[in-house]
This record gives C-alpha cells, structure tokens and sequence, in this order.
C-alpha cells in the first residue's frame, strides 16, 4: 500500500516539475519591448511576412475598421488605410511615444487621412467601444506585460462580427533574427489565452516562415 502512494507521489511530483519547466523554457514573459532608437529596422521590407496575403486571409474590405495594436513604426498600419479606404478607418495604437510620434509624423508625410494614433497602456489599448471590424496584434503578443487584460479590453472594443488576428513569432520555427527563443509564445498559449478572455478560435495559417497566424471571433 505504502509502495503504490509512494509511486503516486513520485508521478505527480514528475508532472509538476515537468510542467514548471515547461513554462519556464516556453512562456519567459514579458518579452522587451522593441527599442524605439532601432525603429528604421522595423520599416525595412519583409518577404518574410507578405502584407497582401495577411490582409487577403483576414479578409479586409474597403471601409472596415481596423486598430494595428502595437503598431511600432506603422509597418502594416499604412497597408491596412489604402485597403480599407476613405470609407474606413485605422487606429494605429502603441504604448511607446516615441512609435505614435514616429508614426504621426509618417502619415502627415503621406497625407494619409484614415489613420488615428492612439497611446494606449499595458492594459488597454484606449480604442472606443464596440468600433472595429478588426484587432491586429503582429510581432508584439511576447512583448504583452498583461495579455489577459488586454485582451478582455480588445474584445469590448469588437462589434459583435469583429475578428481578432494575432500574428507572433512561432517557438517552434528557427529564426535568423527576432526576439530569443525563451521569450517566444507558443500557438497553443495564445489560443488558450484567447478563449479565456471571450474567443473562440476559428482559423490558422503557416505560410510564414517564422511565425503563427491566428483569427479568432468573440464568443
């Protein structure tokens, strides 16, 4: 009898350290936050990560509503104003002043009129209530300081057909560059994450060579 406890107590301790290990080795978080001094990095092309096929798969149409949430330099945020239009409208959110200032400044160059800057918080990105078709998250889910406040808080700022895209770099795919492998998240975190703030998950796609795409609805 004593044996078989024994042996129980053996297994359930194994778990448990396998699983703290676990998330130490996968979900190191938050990730720093990217150096505003080395924002001409993030304007530079991507053929690794193609704008129009993002925007093909989310299925972006000419007045929606779209907030690049952690927009940084307002790489996709430009992308995202031509496609949606005079008709639509683009809030490009950071919680840097430095990367709103650099992208106002971007878009008065441009003569770009769809766009709005928004400071937001680690928790909220400030964005009004029940205005987006969609939530675009790229490049920045490791860097979130509270994931699960923020993500109950982009939900509100959903209509009730509105789609949340997340896009980070996959754990599981080797990357010339990037952020370290320790701060990555991985797919299955943020689905998790995800539906525990009101989700549910609907679509993937892997055409990227070191990332995750993922759209979810609100429940």
């Amino acid at each position: 009898m004593k044996g078989n406890i024994l042996k129980y107590l053996l297994v359930i301790m194994t778990l448990w350290l396998s699983f703290c290990l676990s998330l130490l080795a996968q979900d190191k978080r938050p990730g720093p936050l990217f150096p505003p001094e080395k924002l001409h990095i993030l304007e530079k092309p991507r053929e690794w990560q193609d704008i129009d096929k993002i925007m093909y798969n989310m299925r972006i149409r000419s007045g929606d509503v779209v907030a690049d949430i952690g927009a940084g330099s307002g790489y996709f945020t430009v992308p995202f104003a031509k496609k949606t239009g005079n008709e639509g409208l683009v809030y490009a959110e950071d919680i840097q002043k430095e990367m709103i200032n650099y992208i106002s400044q971007k878009v008065a160059k441009l003569q770009i009129k769809n766009i709005k800057t928004i400071l937001g918080n680690v928790e909220d990105p400030a964005i009004p209530d029940n205005s987006l078709n969609f939530a675009f998250i790229a490049n920045t889910y490791h860097e979130l300081e509270k994931p699960l406040l923020l993500l109950k808080n982009v939900r509100k700022d959903l209509r009730s057909h509105g789609k949340l895209v997340i896009i980070d770099w996959d754990p599981k795919k080797d990357a010339p560059f990037g952020p370290p492998k320790e701060v990555k998240i991985p797919e299955e975190t943020v689905i998790k994450e995800a539906e525990e703030t009101g989700f549910y998950f609907i679509e993937k796609h892997d055409f990227m060579p070191y990332h995750y795409f993922l759209i979810f609805k609100k429940k």
